[in-house]
């Protein structure tokens, strides 16, 4: 892979401040997660329009968490030694992607130094305008978040009336099985939201695909405000949404509603299968029926004991 040179780029001479003589470490008291993969030409415009909107104080950062396979991680690195704002870079090589953007937010998550963690996709269709208003929201609750849904928001960004029916129909099902929990949030489907990191209990979520929002909200009784904004149009690259993607959310939804319910369920169904499995077996060689069914019956016990 090519490292990429930026010190030539337009607009990294236009955006960047002469450099300093480096001042004491400041502790950023906002982290910004980005989850990108395949996302090489827009991490510059948003770091640029970020380094804008939080300033170059030193007070705020960056951290990129990067699963890609083209140059994006090769760009995040030389962007982060042309600009002010702090930019790191967590990436993620094949093998080590679980939970896939979900996962990826929690690794920027417990990789980020600051109290306050904004969550943000790296195609610009979230615009970081809104950042500060978020992070200016969470005063006095736990989750702020950017919702397409309230007041003056708008998903004229989703392509195509297809996009915009699943958006609903998700965000329906998902207010359908948390009445309680979700009842302050009209968006629960959003990738963009401020959250204290003191109010989570990162161990106790298990992300899979897009909706990591929805994960910490059903998981957590948290505090929740909203932030109207206004969904843009993808800067470049390609949408990450596909059927794949749309089966990892209803298997989502069903692990946050039943969660260990279910497992506890299939564990004793495997129980009795292991049990008339054994019992058959010993039966056919011969065994009398009651020590075939003592023993089937303790292997079973021993399953399960397992399993569980």
């Amino acid at each position: 892979m090519s490292t990429i040179d930026l010190k030539d780029d337009p607009r990294i001479a236009a955006s960047v401040a002469p450099r300093r003589g480096q001042g004491p470490a400041v502790r950023p008291t906002t982290s910004v997660v980005v989850p990108t993969y395949n996302e090489q030409d827009n991490v510059v415009p948003l770091v640029l329009a970020l380094q804008e909107v939080l300033g170059r104080d030193g007070r705020h950062e960056v951290v990129f968490v990067d699963d890609s396979d083209d140059a994006t991680p090769d760009v995040v690195r030389a962007v982060s030694r042309e600009v002010d704002l702090p930019v790191r870079l967590v990436h993620r090589a094949v093998g080590q992607r679980q939970g896939g953007l979900g996962g990826a937010v929690i690794a920027g998550i417990r990789a980020s130094s600051a109290e306050t963690v904004v969550v943000m996709d790296g195609d610009l269709q979230h615009p970081p305008a809104t950042v500060p208003l978020l992070v200016a929201a969470l005063r006095g609750h736990d989750v702020a978040v950017a919702s397409r849904y309230c007041e003056d928001g708008g998903a004229d960004g989703l392509a195509g009336g297809l996009r915009h029916a699943v958006s609903r129909a998700s965000t329906w099902s998902a207010k359908a099985l948390f009445p309680r929990r979700l009842r302050d949030c009209t968006d629960p489907m959003t990738g963009f939201f401020a959250v204290r990191r003191s109010a989570l209990d990162v161990d106790r979520l298990e992300p899979m695909g897009f909706k990591i929002l929805l994960e910490i909200l059903a998981r957590h009784p948290l505090r929740v405000t909203e932030v109207p904004f206004e969904f843009g149009e993808r800067h470049a690259g390609e949408s990450k949404a596909d059927l794949r993607q749309g089966l990892l959310f209803v298997r989502q939804l069903l692990n946050l509603r039943a969660g260990r319910m279910v497992r506890f369920g299939l564990v004793g169904l495997t129980g009795l299968a292991v049990n008339l499995a054994c019992m058959a077996l010993l039966l056919a060689v011969g065994v009398h029926y009651l020590p075939a069914s003592v023993l089937a019956t303790e292997v079973a016990i021993v399953s399960n004991f397992l399993l569980q």
